[in-house]
């Protein structure tokens, strides 16, 4: 037989295909198997390898070897016997047992365990469950037998179950199956916490404890001694200098370790001396970290859909591995994940976040400090993540899915976005207006919220995560630092030093998980890049970006100790202090830390130790009041408008702007609540809106006069982003906003006006005219099409008013130039391809030398054009250089030059319009005559993902906290109610 499948094989352009019909049957199930398996378990090294158990990793060792071995096989099939190949068939594919045991596992995979859980249940839901529940009774049972089991009857189970389950889809992006697992709680002696304290501290001399280094740890504890004043240390000074007596006359090269163990002894009791450590029990997370495909993106590692079990909620009393352990959570029969808790200011109950193994979202809940009094806050299909309390003592921020937004460049990554709520679960409303996710957020010393925002908004995708302020109410949104700056890539967990204005945070990766390197904002000093920046770990580069030419330690005297990678969560005691998460060799372990670069290891857990926080008092922030209108659920479809204003728009504006401003246009960014899911037709977006940019749906809401001194007040409506542009008085744009702002109902607040910089502050002399009348009415345009698409707004104008030469084949001018709809490249059509120049993504834009007619005339701002690092991409476009003041294609319509054709009226400025909206080729319509996406794997994916039918969400609410799926605003929208909506398709 092998002979025949040898003469029969067939070279295809000498690439050595093979036909597989050819093959042999088992040598097809081989190889079939084995690339089964390796798309099951992580490449050696990569992010899922490294953040998996020793077990996991020692099985998927030997499977490497396996698969090395069978590759050589499989290269030469040929001198392998078919008796050889079922062995090895064998070892590859799981054995009947082992089937039959993940079948029963994913069978009863989301079975309801607790009371509450099928209290939860709609009769229909819990008949079945209750079916599912009988028949597991009976495979568990049948399991416990399975010596006598014949195979017959396993065939028939497997068979059964198949039809009943989804195996969890490899390619698609949710974790795999995990056996729900919680490790046991259990306390070490104070023999073992020192071995592992000072196994860390040759960690931190790279094993090479040399006298050098001994002395110089003297030095260092010294340092620290006369830092911590007002504690008299001199028992252990004394203790200092008689070692460092010892160390006299030798070798600075020499290893002693029972000697620098020594000094390390009394260093560590001078550290944990310190007066900022005022507690002496933390809080904190022990988790392994998500698993699945596209682990590394800074949003898709928080979905629960890619959580595995195994996380404990635990509480250290005594900051030593020696330490008194409690479990919080999880409680049985529940075993689950978690995120970043917090602590009341009272330090009695704690506030957290925790996906039940068998539930596929995050939900919210509270427990009290002893471990008693757990409650749930939070129900449904939504991701609530990152809880916080807030200074009043009535409600609490967080972050959540109930947007039902998507990223615009990770197609499966839901957004989460802040939203606030009583302590009860009641008057739930989203504050943010963003698409984006939000991460982290903070209460300032201040009492705003200090928070990260994912946005880019006619700016590159790759750098816009900076940090923002805003009330607790969700008003007054403002830059803190960096929204024009590179470096870092990513500020996350920000946190307020105590007594200072000053935060301290991780600068991590836009593609990586959270981890990086630790700085320091002082926005003082300036609020970008390098301004008000230093590093306090500057051992390490910031994530992904690396460091910048400009970075600034913040401190002369740090030296590195250990090669600890990455770093996460940091939680600041002083200007100096701070406990924070480090990455010591594949495992993320606790520390007290200052930014000097001292290190003490506090404790180390079974997988990771993350989002440490002292359970202890704490001084409760400034109080501010509610300043919002909030909307009834009866109102909350027409929620109370804002006020925004400008004393003046031409306020650290370039000097060629001023007085040329006739108009404000109003843009509205609508949330992407729509995604393919799986496919990403263009760049990395699904479904893709523009060939400019990873861009969103906008909707042209209107323009407002802007008066002669340049003020301007209108009345803007509420709960929508919006984007601003000034305009001559031909409606062509001479700036634009390269972000988006927003207001809560009834909220009034102003801008600088269209600066380049938030550095400076405006120059107030008098008020403006605008604020001495009533707001302006937004005037909308005279259609009902308000998204922007090419196929509307353009490709009809050149249809009706180029068409006759442009799109005719016997003319001169089709030959020139044709404007006849037709395919271009991939997706998108043509003649929008040439007219917006073929842009480029991630790497400098090329200017044609001697481009064709038509190529780049709509002259948008190429926002991709640059390379992923260059901060030009970021800063504010120099004002009447691109868009329709400049655009070739609006000049030469409009001129009537160009054989007396000239456009007017509604065609000219829907051209306008488009070149100004950075050139989009959807918009909603488009969209929502795309299906709904069906794929392998939806069945795990709480949130379904939907085009056609995908909802819009009424900003601010309110939402229902438990049975938010069930309310009316997330069913397929009605025509009538979208266009009832402040975002809606008509007016």
């Amino acid at each position: 037989m092998r002979r025949n499948w040898i003469l029969g094989m067939v070279c295809l352009l000498g690439c050595g295909i093979l036909l597989a019909a050819e093959e042999p049957s088992v040598v097809r199930e081989v190889r079939e198997g084995l690339q089964q398996r390796m798309a099951e378990i992580p490449k050696i090294g990569s992010y899922g390898w490294i953040h998996s158990s020793e077990e996991e990793r020692t099985e998927w060792t030997q499977f490497h070897a396996l698969k090395a071995e069978v590759d050589a096989k499989l290269a030469q099939p040929q001198n392998v016997s078919e008796a050889q190949w079922q062995e090895i068939l064998r070892k590859i594919v799981p054995s009947m047992l082992e089937k039959v045991r993940h079948a029963i596992d994913l069978y009863g995979e989301f079975l309801p365990l607790t009371e509450s859980q099928w209290n939860e249940l709609e009769p229909e839901e819990k008949t079945y469950w209750e079916e599912v529940k009988k028949r597991k009774a009976e495979l568990e049972t049948l399991w416990t037998n399975r010596e006598n089991v014949p195979e017959s009857t396993w065939l028939d189970v497997l068979e059964e179950l198949n039809e009943k389950t989804v195996p969890r889809p490899l390619p698609e992006r949710v974790a795999p199956y995990r056996p729900p697992h919680t490790p046991e709680v259990v306390n070490g002696t104070a023999e073992e916490a020192q071995q592992k304290i000072e196994a860390d501290w040759l960690f931190q001399a790279d094993h090479q404890p040399t006298i050098l280094r001994t002395r110089q740890e003297i030095g260092y504890a010294q340092e620290l001694a006369e830092r911590f004043s007002g504690v008299d240390f001199s028992e252990s000074l004394q203790q200092l200098a008689t070692l460092e007596k010892t160390l006299e006359g030798l070798d600075e090269n020499q290893i002693d370790a029972e000697k620098y163990l020594a000094v390390r002894r009394i260093k560590r009791k001078i550290h944990l001396a310190n007066p900022a450590i005022h507690f002496d029990t933390i809080v904190y997370v022990d988790m392994p970290k998500p698993q699945g495909s596209e682990m590394d993106h800074e949003t898709r590692h928080r979905v629960g859909c890619m959580a595995v079990p195994g996380g404990r909620l635990m509480k250290l009393e005594g900051l030593s591995p020696d330490g008194k352990q409690t479990k919080l959570m999880p409680q049985e029969p529940l075993h689950g994940s978690f995120w970043r808790p917090d602590v009341s200011y009272d330090g009695k109950q704690i506030l957290f976040c925790f996906k039940p193994h068998n539930e596929k979202a995050f939900h919210l809940y509270e427990i009290n400090a002893d471990g008693t009094g757990l409650r749930q806050i939070t129900r449904g299909i939504f991701d609530d993540l990152d809880p916080i309390y807030l200074p009043d003592g009535e409600h609490i921020l967080f972050l959540t899915a109930r947007g039902y937004t998507y990223v615009r460049c990770m197609v499966s990554a839901n957004s989460f976005i802040m939203a606030r709520m009583k302590r009860d679960g009641s008057d739930l409303y989203l504050l943010s207006r963003n698409m984006e996710s939000e991460y982290t957020p903070s209460v300032l010393n201040d009492g705003r919220i200090i928070y990260t925002r994912w946005e880019y908004t006619d700016k590159p995708l790759w750098r816009c995560q900076s940090l923002w302020t805003m009330n607790p109410d969700g008003t007054q949104v403002q830059t803190f630092w960096g929204n024009q700056s590179v470096w870092p890539d990513v500020l996350k967990d920000a946190r307020a030093i105590p007594g200072s204005e000053k935060v301290m945070f991780t600068g991590c990766g836009h593609h990586a998980w959270f981890d990086g390197s630790v700085g320091i904002i002082d926005p003082g000093k300036g609020l970008n890049y390098p301004d008000g920046l230093s590093k306090a770990t500057p051992d390490v580069p910031w994530a992904e970006c690396g460091d910048g030419p400009a970075e600034k330690n913040a401190s002369d005297r740090y030296h590195a100790s250990g090669k600890y990678s990455q770093y996460y969560s940091p939680y600041p005691l002083s200007e100096e202090d701070f406990l924070v998460s480090a990455q010591r060799g594949d495992k993320f372990v606790l520390l007290l830390m200052d930014i000097h670069g001292n290190r003490e290891l506090i404790h180390e857990g079974v997988y990771h130790i993350f989002h440490a926080i002292p359970l202890a008092p704490r001084n409760i922030p400034q109080v501010r009041q509610d300043q919002v209108l909030w909307p009834t659920l009866a109102e909350r479809e027409k929620p109370a408008p804002g006020v925004i204003y400008s004393n003046n728009v031409y306020e650290n504006a370039p000097e060629e702007l001023r007085g040329k401003a006739k108009f404000l246009r109003i843009w509205s960014l609508e949330p992407k609540t729509y995604t393919m899911w799986e496919k990403r037709p263009y760049a990395t977006m699904g479904p893709a809106t523009s060939m400019v940019q990873s861009d969103g749906v906008k909707r042209i809401l209107g323009t407002v006069p802007i008066e002669e001194d340049g003020s301007v007040s209108f009345s803007a409506p509420s709960g929508v982003a919006l984007h601003f542009q000034l305009l001559d008085e031909n409606h062509r744009a001479l700036q634009t906003m390269r972000s988006f702002t927003g207001v809560m109902p009834g909220e009034v607040r102003g801008c600088l006006g269209c600066h380049e910089s938030h550095i400076r502050s405006p120059k107030i002399t008098a008020v403006g005219k605008a604020m001495q009348r009533a707001p302006s009415t937004i005037t909308p345009v005279p259609w009902e099409d308000i998204s922007v698409s090419f196929d509307r707004y353009v490709q009809p104008v050149l249809d009706k008013h180029c068409g006759k030469c442009h799109q005719n084949p016997e003319h001169e001018a089709f030959r020139t130039l044709n404007l006849t709809k037709r395919p271009g490249f991939l997706f998108f059509d043509e003649p929008y391809v040439t007219l917006t120049g073929h842009p480029t993504w991630g790497k400098p834009y090329p200017q044609p030398e001697n481009p064709s007619p038509g190529f780049g005339w709509a002259d948008t701002i190429l926002v991709e054009g640059f390379h992923v690092m260059d901060p030009k991409a970021y800063v504010t476009t120099p004002p009447m250089t691109k868009l329709s003041y400049k655009s070739r294609l609006v000049k030469r319509m409009a001129s009537g030059t160009h054989h007396d054709v000239k456009v007017t009226g509604e065609d000219l400025l829907r051209v306008i319009l488009w070149v100004d909206a950075m050139c989009p080729y959807y918009g909603s319509e488009e969209l929502r005559a795309m299906p709904d996406p069906q794929f392998d794997g939806v069945e795990f994916v709480a949130v379904k993902p939907r085009i056609q039918t995908a909802p819009l969400i009424p900003r601010p609410g309110p939402l229902d906290a438990w049975k938010s799926e069930k309310d009316p605003c997330y069913a397929p929208p009605t025509l009538e109610r979208v266009n009832a909506l402040p975002h809606g398709i008509a007016r």
